[in-house]
C-alpha cells in the first residue's frame, strides 16, 4: 500500500505518496528523510539521510512533473518539476535511468523560485 507523504522545502510544501515498490517501501520505513538537493534544470537531486541501497525495479529516464525517483548507483533521490538539460521538449527527463518511487503535487511555481542548493524533509503525512 502506498505511503502518504509531505515534502517540506523552505516555505513550499508538496503532498503525495511513496509507491508500493521495493525502493519506495524502504524509504517509507525510514521516514523522516533529509535530502540535500542540487538543482539541474527543473529537477532537484542529491543524497539523503539515511542512505539507501539497491532495489529491483524497471528504471527509466522518462519522467512527469511531480515524479520522485531514486538512482542507486549515486544514492540520489530526485524530484522532477519541469524540463531538465536532458529533455527533448517540455517533458522532464532524467540524465540516467532511475526508479520511480513516488509522486507529489504542489505549487510548482514556488518550487521553481527555490535556490540552486536546498535541504528538504520528506515525512509521513
Amino acid at each position: 500500500m502506498p505511503k502518504t507523504i509531505r515534502i517540506r522545502i523552505g516555505k513550499a510544501e508538496l503532498k503525495g505518496e511513496l509507491f508500493d515498490c521495493p525502493a519506495g517501501k524502504a524509504m517509507a520505513e525510514a521516514l523522516p528523510i533529509e535530502c540535500h538537493w542540487s538543482r539541474w534544470g527543473d529537477e532537484y537531486y542529491g543524497t539523503t539521510q539515511p542512505r539507501f541501497g539497491s532495489y529491483a525495479g524497471a528504471a527509466t529516464d522518462m519522467m512527469e512533473v511531480g515524479d520522485l525517483a531514486y538512482h542507486a548507483e549515486n544514492g540520489w533521490f530526485c524530484l522532477f518539476f519541469g524540463p531538465t538539460p536532458a529533455s527533448r521538449g517540455g517533458e522532464p527527463r532524467a540524465a540516467v535511468p532511475v526508479l520511480k518511487v513516488g509522486k507529489v503535487t504542489g505549487d510548482w511555481a514556488a518550487v521553481k523560485r527555490l535556490g540552486e542548493s536546498i535541504t528538504a524533509t520528506v515525512e509521513s503525512a
